[in-house]
């Protein structure tokens, strides 16, 4: 797949996570019986509740899933089964503590979450529940996740969120500041975090960032990493955020990220409380036009043909180069993909500058509206993008309620993390 194919299917919002899992879910190979044997064998106990051997073998398939592969080295299937271990426990905890203030999910409440996890997919809940089945997953295995993620955010909404206090004086404080730092850049963050909270297993969880790193190195997403290892409160959303200005940012991160280029992913970077791995999604200026920002409205023109050389496609941009010119093709573009033997034609909803690559959003911001750009060569024909809109933001101050739920959404996820350390300092965890 080329790179305007990629680019294509990013503007048609088809997530990368959930091709690919279809593609996983349709070869993953099925466990054979012998690999369910022993189910009533413990592996550990978390505060009386008992984590079985299979618990432990389905939550490592799920997470296997979750990276986009099937074969594993030796190592990488180790590695796996303590960060199974580690989500399973981390799962008890958050269920009973959920219940404990009870925050806890219902049946009912369980069942619309696993529809809705299953739409994100474009799924029927019994869709998803056979591609599951398919990869040797018990639908009970996802349920559990899912139910370990919102019980927590149960938690933290219910729990913690009362405990945050943002003064009026602190949101005035804060858009001072901006004005103050108007220039200055602003980075948008995504997080993994790795809780440790024994100091013994430190360079073990060390090692696992090193291969979380390593695995998004080759083209696994960082988000769907971060969902499934994550232990911070962000996990469930990729690990993200926000923008962030620098004084934001906690301080052993702070002194990276400046360095970083947008779409880079950090080395593991370890902290008293755990380990993170940041990726630097994007960075812009504050209160300063960016025109990656201008949101544009696109049409496309494709033709299919099979393997095109690059003389093919210099004859194809010439014929139809001056056609292009001569039209309203935002107005007229089924006549015009008629008229020149293209294929198809479709519309694109209005995105940012910024959600494109750079060597499109380079061509599309030289356009005049109702302009094309030249045809791309894609690995099954050719395509052209046609700007219909330009819509150029205004620059203003954020207001006061923006700022006042930005302050306290970090405070929150600062302080959600610090509870889930202090429950997995309490809990008693017995290993068998």
């Amino acid at each position: 797949m080329t790179k305007y194919r990629k680019i294509l299917m990013q503007i048609l919002l088809i997530g990368i996570g959930i091709s690919m899992f279809h593609n996983i879910a349709s070869r993953a190979q099925v466990a054979g019986q012998s690999d369910l044997q022993d189910v009533q064998q413990i592996v550990a106990i978390v505060n009386d509740e008992v984590i079985s051997l299979f618990d432990l073998k389905q939550r490592a398939r799920l997470l296997m899933l979750s990276t986009g592969r099937t074969q594993f080295s030796q190592e990488e299937g180790q590695f796996l089964q303590r960060q199974a271990m580690d989500a399973l426990i981390d799962d008890r905890l958050k269920i009973q503590e959920a219940d404990e203030y009870d925050a806890g999910m219902t049946n009912v409440e369980l069942a619309a979450a696993f529809e809705n996890y299953a739409a994100q997919f474009n799924l029927e809940a019994e869709e998803l529940e056979e591609q599951l089945k398919a990869a040797g997953v018990e639908k009970d295995t996802l349920i559990t996740q899912i139910e370990g993620s919102l019980a927590w955010n149960g938690v933290v909404q219910g729990l913690l969120q009362p405990l945050v206090n943002v003064t009026d004086d602190e949101v005035q404080n804060f858009i001072d500041k901006m004005e103050r730092d108007k220039g200055k850049f602003q980075y948008r963050l995504s997080e993994i975090f790795i809780l440790v909270t024994d100091n013994s297993r430190r360079e073990e969880s060390l090692e696992s960032a090193r291969l979380m790193k390593q695995r998004m190195d080759n083209d696994i997403p960082f988000s769907a990493v971060a969902q499934q290892f994550s232990q911070s409160a962000t996990a469930s959303v990729g690990g993200d955020l926000g923008w962030l200005m620098l004084d934001e940012i906690p301080k052993e991160i702070r002194e990276i990220v400046p360095d970083m280029e947008p779409r880079t992913i950090s080395d593991p970077i370890v902290t008293e409380e755990g380990i993170y791995i940041i990726s630097l999604v994007d960075k812009r200026r504050i209160l300063t036009l960016d025109e990656r920002d201008i949101r544009v409205t696109l049409k496309y023109i494709y033709k299919e043909q099979s393997a095109p050389s690059e003389a093919d496609l210099l004859a194809y941009n010439q014929s139809v180069a001056q056609r292009l010119r001569q039209t309203d093709v935002c107005e007229n573009a089924e006549a015009v993909t008629s008229e020149i033997n293209a294929t198809s034609t479709n519309d694109l909803s209005p995105i940012t500058i910024r959600e494109l690559n750079d060597e499109a959003a380079e061509a599309i911001l030289n356009l005049e509206v109702g302009a094309a750009t030249e045809f791309f060569y894609d690995d099954d024909g050719y395509r052209s993008f046609v700007l219909c809109n330009k819509d150029i933001p205004e620059v203003n101050l954020p207001d006061f309620d923006t700022v006042l739920q930005s302050l306290t959404q970090s405070r929150l996820q600062l302080l959600a993390k610090r509870h889930l350390r202090d429950l997995r300092r309490d809990a008693i965890v017995d290993y068998r």
